[in-house]
């Protein structure tokens, strides 16, 4: 069986990535649901194919939130491969 990545709008790549994002939309009071895309029926392959899973905003928060998003992904550390 092969899993083709989704779009969605805002993916989160892992669980630590989640908890930030929690914590940060906690704070704001923007109003929010986590999907996390494993199961325990699949044994989680599905993260590998298409991430930890995503977030869902109401569309009345939806402003807020691509501007915090955006602040979240601009400051997220980027690893350097070359490096040793």
């Amino acid at each position: 069986m092969f899993w083709k990545a989704k779009d969605w709008p805002w993916p989160l790549k892992n669980s630590a990535q989640a908890a930030l994002l929690k914590g940060l939309l906690d704070n704001e009071g923007i109003p929010y649901c986590l999907i996390r895309h494993g199961d325990s029926l699949w044994g989680y392959a599905t993260e590998v194919a298409e991430g930890w899973g995503h977030v869902e905003i109401d569309d009345a928060h939806r402003e807020a939130f691509e501007q915090l998003w955006q602040e979240f992904q601009d400051s997220e550390i980027v690893e350097d491969e070359g490096e040793v």
